[in-house]
Parts: structure tokens; C-alpha cells; sequence
């Protein structure tokens, strides 16, 4: 027996438009696999490409890095490890230590401070600091790190005191 013969013609219009609209169905995602299997080859060889390319990247950075440790005893950076320890152009501002023997020497102050030590060639010094900071405040940080400091490069404004933009007596009054 048939089950439909039980079935209101309402009911056997459903079933129908439900079966309609599965065949639909999978014949639409019948269609989009094969359009997707014509693109999949395509798209594995430029992947393969890019893959490749790497790779001679790769061998060739290896090599490079060989002769780096060869001729200076350190292995290269790649990019992306340069890129996390770079610092913000604009931390330039602030104020610098020029030292040698572990004696700082001379506190100066820069709104571009990688260019201002390359100035100091009157200067002895085998190791140069820098505390970041703000363009206004440079007078107020350079002048503290001189009055405590007291480096030897940094000119005398009277026997006891050594000369920075502000006197210590007006620093003390800022507070």
C-alpha cells in the first residue's frame, strides 16, 4: 500500500515542494563544487608559487646569516624581529649622557638626539644613554640630571654649581 494514498492534497503539495526544493538544493551546491574544483587547481599553484618564493627567501636570509656570524660573530635579524625592538622615531626627544668609563661625562638635551650626539666630536665618550621625554620639559630634566649628576663636561656656572638652563634654587621653586 501506499503511504500518499493517505495523504490530503495539501499534504502531497508539500511533500512535493519539499523534495522540489532539496533536488534544488543539491544540485546548486552540486554546481558550486564543481566551479570550486575548476578555481582549487589555480589557487594551489599560485599558493605553491608563493610558498616557493618564501622558501628561496628563506635559503638565501640562512646563507646571509652564515657570512654574518662568519665576519661579525652574530646572526642576522629577519624584519619582522627588527620590526619588535624598533623604537618610535618620535622618543628622539630627550635627554642624553655621553659616557666613558662608566663615568657619564656630559648630560645634554636634544629635540633629536641621535643627531645632537653626533655633534659631541670635541667630546670623549664610548657610551651614550637617552631618557625619553617631552620638548617642554627638556630644561627641567637636563638641569636636574646636571645638579645631581655634576658631569665633568658640563660647565661650571660658579665654583659650586654647574651651569644648566635652570639654576637649582628656581628648580626647587617649580615644585
Amino acid at each position: 500500500m501506499n503511504h500518499m494514498q493517505f495523504k490530503t492534497p495539501e499534504e502531497r503539495s508539500a511533500i512535493a515542494k519539499r523534495a522540489h526544493a532539496t533536488r534544488k538544493a543539491n544540485k546548486e551546491l552540486l554546481e558550486k563544487k564543481r566551479q570550486e574544483a575548476l578555481v582549487y587547481p589555480d589557487w594551489l599553484r599560485i599558493q605553491i608559487v608563493a610558498l616557493e618564493t618564501r622558501l628561496a627567501e628563506l635559503s638565501k636570509f640562512e646563507k646571509m646569516s652564515v657570512v654574518s656570524v662568519a665576519l661579525t660573530n652574530k646572526t642576522l635579524l629577519d624584519g619582522e624581529q627588527i620590526a619588535k625592538l624598533a623604537l618610535p622615531w618620535e622618543k628622539s626627544s630627550g635627554v642624553y649622557f655621553l659616557v666613558q668609563d662608566q663615568e657619564v661625562v656630559y648630560v645634554g638635551q636634544s629635540v633629536n638626539v641621535y643627531s645632537r650626539i653626533a655633534q659631541h666630536v670635541d667630546k670623549k665618550f664610548d657610551k651614550y644613554a637617552f631618557v625619553p621625554c617631552e620638548a617642554e620639559l627638556l630644561d627641567r630634566l637636563e638641569s636636574l640630571y646636571i645638579h645631581t649628576l655634576k658631569p665633568r663636561f658640563n660647565g661650571n656656572f660658579n665654583k659650586q654649581e654647574k651651569s644648566a638652563p635652570i639654576r637649582l634654587d628656581k628648580l626647587l621653586t617649580l615644585i
